[in-house]
């Protein structure tokens, strides 16, 4: 290895060496300050791991029957969490049902702001006609309960991931315009904006260069916060009967309809998806909280999001 390899090799490790420091202390420091918020990232991280390896976890065809097992079994060594009236083997259920709730949420919720975001940036940094025109379009919206919008959605078109995507996401994006809309204008007349404008900067560098950054903590802050409204939603509707497709592993289902008569003679149809909806709920909501005190100190105990 030359001599200018290693002087190179030794910059890099300088230049990243801070970057990691930093990164640890803040992690560190996160742990000691937001306990409830590291639970809550903890139960998270397991949560979506759980999902994504659920083949590899003792599971079986979460929508097949077991022919050697029981019909409504107790929990056992051969069904850590039991079976179900069609002998299928709840732990299964559980794990792979992680995943089109938990991609309902986070899909739902990166629709939201990426589409929330750039109206409200819009309509707070040009005003006038285009801030009429959203604010009128959210007035519409927001004057149907959200809970009809998801019906018109999944009654009009399917009962699929996609659809509760887009149907949840067209639900909370009024809202989400509403608030950023306000932060965006508190933004628009800090001077910096202003000094953008004097020295030529476009619309869009400024919108998107200078004010985005400015209210990405906020971001992070309500996206950890609206992913469990979000995910609570598809329980809604699974509840009414208009979630998923009947026999579709997911937590919000296993809690439907089809197996609410038989909570009384086997608890586990009731627990162990329950837990595994509430628990992540839950999560969610210490993270986003904890989040919250860490980004905008300001917001703290505000109630506003």
């Amino acid at each position: 290895m030359t001599t200018a390899q290693q002087s190179t090799e030794l910059l890099e490790l300088q230049s990243e060496r801070p970057f990691l420091v930093r990164a640890l202390g803040a992690v560190a420091h996160f742990v000691r300050r937001q306990p409830l918020g590291t639970f809550g990232a903890i139960v998270i991280v397991v949560l979506i791991a759980g999902s994504i390896l659920a083949p590899v976890l003792n599971t079986s065809d979460p929508g097949s029957s077991i022919r050697s097992a029981p019909t409504l079994g107790a929990p056992s060594g051969d069904h850590w969490f039991g079976t179900d009236r069609s002998k299928r083997d709840v732990w299964s259920r559980v794990l792979y049902g992680g995943r089109p709730t938990l991609l309902i949420g986070f899909g739902a919720v990166a629709l939201t702001m990426a589409v929330g975001i750039t109206l409200a940036l819009a309509a707070g940094f040009f005003g006038g006609f285009v801030d009429l025109v959203i604010s009128r379009l959210i007035e519409i919206i927001i004057a149907v309960p959200a809970i009809l919008w998801l019906l018109m959605f999944t009654t009009a078109v399917d009962r699929s991931v996609q659809t509760l995507i887009f149907a949840v996401a067209f639900t909370f994006t009024p809202i989400t315009i509403r608030f950023f809309r306000g932060n965006v204008l508190q933004e628009s007349s800090i001077a910096y904006v202003e000094a953008a404008r004097v020295i030529g900067a476009s619309g869009g560098r400024i919108m998107f260069r200078h004010i985005l950054p400015n209210v990405a903590p906020l971001v992070i802050v309500a996206a950890s916060i609206t992913i469990p409204a979000a995910m609570l939603s598809e329980a809604g509707l699974t509840f009414l009967g208009l979630g998923l497709e009947p026999g579709t592993a997911s937590w919000a289902q296993d809690l439907g309809p089809n197996n609410r008569s038989y909570f009384r003679v086997a608890w586990w149809l009731l627990v162990f998806p329950g837990a595994a909806l509430a628990l992540a709920v839950l999560a969610f909501n210490f993270f986003g909280d904890s989040m919250r005190d860490v980004l905008d100190p300001r917001l703290r105990g505000s109630g506003l999001i």
